[in-house]
């Protein structure tokens, strides 16, 4: 998740209005993005009596203090006397690995209490806000008199936790896809070669972008070629991520010890998904390796490819909460055409490789009317270096 809005630190005691606040909040919220899966991004901003900036902070990584106790705690009784906090997501009423937040700030002289959205958590869903108002303190979702800056802070609140929605609406990983495209759309030569279209301005986003989302998912034909490692390596991130490849016929599991994967990442933290029916010949595969990957079996579909929903199925069944795509052109054709994409980011450089002996990353979808076409929602444009990007939900 790119950062929302590239918002500053205010001054202490600067004047902010609520929409101000709302979106220092989102701002804040976003540069947990690398650390907090599977939370939601949370942000907070803390006005004193007058709607002075006191504080601001954030849910900054899984099992930490949330947003609203990093933005509070070093603030006194007598500075949040009638003071207001912002929160980009209901405070927290169930004691997890971190205790309840509305029960804290409940404890405190605060005034009011405004957040951008209800939590989809049936254990939380209405019941901070209710911990709040049952000590006199107001609680209340957030809205802005004017339409449409209304509208646009609530698209950027959802985004900002859009995988922690998704996960809990509809039980199911989210899933984001990475293209890198030429101009005219053209992803790899028929070859398979398809290094390097884009610049290192966004090669060094996309390792960010890794950082925000559990696991990364490619076909074979990724790791045939490239031979890829599919680590982080991020100037000011440190993280090890998990890596999905999609082998229906396990043609590469021999040689897995072989592979760069196997040697940057822990077994662990690898998932080959092949096809249910092949269940008894890669369990005498593995059952020889000194080193091997986890194995997630799939239902395959008529076609025999692997059955998309069952495999994301299998994932969160692992405990997966989002994935990002990143290739091949086949791989990121089928799930855009079996409609399992949620966000998109759309790198394009400013080359041309011609449709002739290039490869396209829609080439399998078909649609026979303009009514038909997939559109991209809440598109947001980036530049790189000399790249551009789209991200969008779809």
């Amino acid at each position: 998740m790119e950062r929302i809005w590239h918002l500053p630190t205010p001054e202490r005691g600067t004047k902010l209005s609520s929409s101000q606040a709302m979106k220092l909040a989102i701002s804040e919220a976003s540069k947990g993005a690398p650390r907090v899966s599977p939370n939601p991004m949370v942000g907070a901003v803390v006005l004193d009596a007058q709607g002075g900036f006191l504080s601001c902070s954030y849910h900054e990584f899984y099992g930490g203090p949330h947003a609203e106790v990093n933005a509070l705690k070093n603030l006194s009784p007598e500075e949040l006397r009638g003071a207001h906090v912002f929160v980009t997501l209901e405070p927290c009423a169930h004691e997890g690995k971190t205790p309840s937040c509305a029960k804290t700030m409940a404890k405190l002289p605060l005034k009011k209490v405004t957040f951008g959205l209800i939590d989809p958590n049936p254990l939380v869903a209405g019941q901070g806000a209710d911990i709040l108002r049952a000590v006199g303190i107001e609680a209340e979702v957030f809205s802005s008199p004017n339409a449409e800056e209304d509208h646009d802070i609530k698209i950027k609140l959802e985004e900002a936790c859009e995988a922690f929605l998704w996960n809990f609406r509809q039980k199911k990983v989210f899933v984001a896809l990475k293209m890198a495209s030429s101009l005219d759309g053209q992803v790899a030569l028929r070859s398979g070669e398809s290094q390097w279209i884009t610049g290192p301005e966004s090669r060094e986003y996309v390792h960010y972008l890794r950082a925000c989302y559990d696991a990364i998912l490619v076909g074979k034909g990724t790791i045939e070629f490239d031979n890829p490692s599919l680590n982080i390596r991020h100037p000011t991130i440190e993280k090890k991520n998990k890596v999905i490849v999609i082998d229906a016929e396990a043609e590469l599991l021999s040689r897995f010890s072989d592979l760069k994967l196997s040697k940057v990442h822990a077994s662990a933290d690898l998932f080959w998904c092949v096809a249910m029916d092949m269940k008894e010949q890669v369990d005498k595969t593995v059952s020889q390796m000194s080193l091997a990957p986890q194995i997630v079996y799939v239902k395959t579909n008529v076609g025999g490819d692997l059955d998309l929903q069952d495999l994301l199925a299998q994932l969160y069944r692992q405990g997966l909460r989002s994935v990002m795509v990143e290739g091949g052109a086949m791989t990121a054709s089928s799930f855009i055409d079996d409609r399992l994409v949620n966000r998109l980011y759309m790198f394009q450089a400013p080359i041309i490789m011609g449709s002739g002996g290039s490869r396209s990353w829609t080439e399998t979808i078909r649609i026979s009317s303009m009514n038909e076409k997939i559109h991209v929602k809440n598109p947001r444009y980036l530049t790189f270096g000399n790249d551009f990007m789209i991200t969008g939900t779809l």
